[in-house]
């Protein structure tokens, strides 16, 4: 299985083992001259099929997040129910939840 760029999709070459994933991802259809699924280009497909185990071409493979807001401390949105000091992970994924359910605001 393999991936390439193609202008805004993501053409799966050999994915018949991974198929009924890729039928999950919104947007996806299949050409059936080419033997090849397409997916809209997002960094989050480009993840998704990684996760699959598709090896993807050079392009689609982000680098490693060098974001100047994951070196940053983040603060809990709401203080967190723990007596412990929590590592930056636990606090991001923390008020990622709480944004997932609507309490703190929005993403930043």
């Amino acid at each position: 299985m393999n991936a390439i760029k193609d202008g805004n999709h993501i053409r799966i070459y050999d994915a018949f083992l991974i198929r009924e994933s890729i039928k999950e991802i919104p947007g996806r259809f299949y050409d059936p001259d080419d033997k090849a699924w397409l997916v809209p280009l997002t960094p989050e497909n480009a993840a998704t099929l990684a996760l699959l185990g598709v090896e993807l071409e050079k392009n689609l493979i982000s680098a490693p997040e060098t974001d100047d807001a994951l070196e940053k401390d983040e603060k809990p949105i709401v203080p967190m129910p723990i007596k412990a000091t929590p590592y930056q992970h636990q606090v991001r994924a923390y008020n990622f939840a709480l944004r997932l359910f609507g309490i703190g605001g929005a993403a930043p």
